[in-house]
């Protein structure tokens, strides 16, 4: 194909322009594409040492409390405790002693003269005087003045535990029978005063009770 410009080679020209299209698709002046840039990680805070530790508060506590009795008073020893109740004994003793005589009496008199109604009253009445010392003897004193003739000799008091006032005939009535528990196992009961600190036996846990003395 000829022009008037001269002769132009048709296989020529598409080499040609495609090279021209590809620079024209290509904006000037921008560098070529690459990777994207790498983004290094935020750099950590420099350590902080950890304050030191501040010793724990120190918080008031109350005194212990006394486990003694009122000012002008002392707890009840073992031992004369154990002698006021060997008094006591004896003197429950002498009581049976004497209504048994005065009983075998009246049993005695009433055999003798074939009053069998005689004799019969007699044993019930030495039966049940005998019971009603023997039983009531404690109790009685206890709840009464708080004082036995026994404990009376050494100054001794049993009071209630709480606030040493005077025990009620319910307690005296709780502490004799922990007389007999505090007997049942090899008398512990009993040298449980030796161990605990208000001198305090089975007995006198069972009814709430202590012993005490003036000083």
């Amino acid at each position: 194909m000829e022009t008037s410009g001269g002769p132009v080679d048709a296989e020529g020209s598409g080499p040609a322009m495609s090279e021209s299209f590809d620079s024209a698709s290509e904006p000037e002046g921008l560098p070529p594409a690459g990777p994207p840039p790498v983004v290094p990680p935020p750099a950590s805070p420099p350590s902080v040492p950890p304050p030191p530790m501040s010793p724990p508060p120190v918080r008031w506590e109350a005194p212990p409390e006394e486990v003694g009795p009122a000012p002008g008073f002392a707890f009840g020893g073992f031992g004369e405790r154990l002698v006021a109740y060997i008094v006591d004994i004896v003197i429950v003793g002498l009581v049976g002693t004497l209504i048994g005589i005065v009983g075998g009496l009246v049993i005695a008199g009433g055999a003798v003269t074939g009053n069998v109604l005689a004799a019969g009253a007699g044993i019930l009445f030495t039966v049940a005087a005998i019971l009603v010392v023997t039983l009531a003897y404690f109790p009685y004193f206890w709840a009464r003045s708080g004082q036995t003739p026994g404990m009376k000799m050494f100054g001794l008091r049993v009071v209630r535990d709480s606030d040493g006032g005077p025990i009620s005939s319910g307690q005296a009535v709780l502490r004799l029978l922990g007389y007999y528990v505090s007997g049942l196992v090899f008398y512990l009961g009993y040298i449980w005063i030796f161990f605990d600190k208000r001198k305090r036996g089975w007995h006198d846990l069972i009814a709430s009770t202590v012993v005490v003395k003036r000083r």
